[in-house]
C-alpha cells in the first residue's frame, strides 16, 4: 500500500508541475506558521470547479490545521483554535475572456469547500461566501506582484465533521492527501488517519468562515488567490459565539507575504 501511495504521489505531484508550466506559474508557501500542517497539498482544480459552472483550469495548493496529541489535525477537533482553518492558494486561470468580480474569485473557494464536504460525506454540502459581506480592503504586495486583500466578515458553511466522514472512499482519498504532504515534505510521515476525524460531536453542523483573501493579478485572465480563515461557532453550551479568526490573523497574514510566485 505504501509503495502504491508513494508512486501515486510523485506521478501526481509530476502533473502539478506540468500543469504550472501550462499556466506558466507556480506558487510557493515559503513560511508556514506552526498552526497549521508544515506542508502543501497541490490539487488539479479544473474538474472541480467545472462542475459548479466555473470555467478555469488550476492549481489549488492547500494546507489544514496542524497535528492535536490524537493525531488528528486540529481541523477537524471541534474546540480546537484551527477548527474548520484553512490556508493556501489557488493559482487560476480563467478561461473566459471577461472581468472577473471579486465574487468569481470568491466562488473558487466556494466551489472547493462543496467538493470537500461531499468527500466527507455530507448529504447536503453547503457554503455560501457573499462578496457584500467583505469588512475591509487594502493593498497588498506578494512576491513584488501587487493585489488586494479583502477581509471577509462570515459566510455559512457546514464543517467537514459528521457521521459520514469515515467512509471506505474518503479512507482512499485522505491515504492520497497523506502521501502529498509526504511529498512535498518527507518529515511529516502522514497517514490517511491524520485527516478523518475521531470524535464526532456534531453532524456537518453551520459554522460561518471568517477570514482573508488576497487577489493577484499576474497577467490577463491569470491569478493567485490566496486564502486563510477560521471559524465562528457556537460553544459547547451552544450559547455563546466563539470566532476563532481574530487568533488567527497575524499567522494568516505573515503568511501570505512569505508567498513567492515563481514563473516556471
Amino acid at each position: 500500500m505504501n509503495i502504491f501511495l508513494k508512486l501515486f504521489a510523485s506521478i501526481y505531484t509530476k502533473d502539478m508541475r506540468h500543469l504550472e508550466k501550462k499556466i506558466g506559474y507556480r506558487v510557493i508557501f515559503s513560511k508556514i506558521p506552526e498552526a497549521w500542517i508544515n506542508g502543501m497539498m497541490t490539487l488539479d482544480m479544473e474538474e472541480s470547479w467545472a462542475k459548479h459552472g466555473i470555467k478555469a483550469c488550476g492549481v489549488n495548493y492547500w494546507t489544514l490545521g496542524h497535528l492535536t496529541k490524537d493525531g488528528v489535525s486540529s481541523g477537524l477537533v471541534r474546540g480546537d483554535e484551527h477548527y474548520q482553518s484553512w490556508l493556501g492558494a489557488y493559482l487560476v486561470k480563467f478561461k473566459e475572456d471577461r472581468e472577473f468580480t471579486i465574487q468569481d474569485h470568491f466562488n473558487l473557494a466556494v466551489a472547493d469547500q462543496k467538493n470537500w464536504l461531499e468527500d466527507f460525506g455530507d448529504p447536503q454540502p453547503f457554503i455560501e461566501m457573499p462578496a457584500k459581506d467583505i469588512t475591509h480592503t487594502e493593498p497588498i504586495s506578494i512576491s513584488g506582484y501587487s493585489g488586494t486583500l479583502y477581509e471577509f466578515g462570515g459566510g455559512p458553511s457546514h464543517s467537514a465533521v459528521g457521521s459520514k466522514a469515515n467512509t471506505i472512499r474518503n479512507k482512499i482519498l485522505m491515504a492520497l492527501t497523506g502521501a502529498m504532504f509526504d511529498k512535498y515534505n518527507k518529515k511529516l510521515h502522514l497517514s490517511g488517519k491524520n485527516f478523518i476525524p475521531k470524535d464526532i460531536p456534531t453532524n456537518y453542523e453551520t459554522v460561518m468562515l471568517t477570514g482573508y483573501i488576497a487577489v493577484v493579478e499576474l497577467e490577463k485572465n491569470v491569478k493567485v488567490v490566496l486564502y486563510g480563515n477560521g471559524a465562528a461557532l457556537l460553544d459547547d453550551r451552544g450559547e455563546e459565539v466563539v470566532d476563532y479568526t481574530p487568533a488567527l490573523k497575524k499567522d494568516i497574514l505573515t503568511a501570505f507575504k512569505a508567498v513567492e510566485i515563481m514563473k516556471v
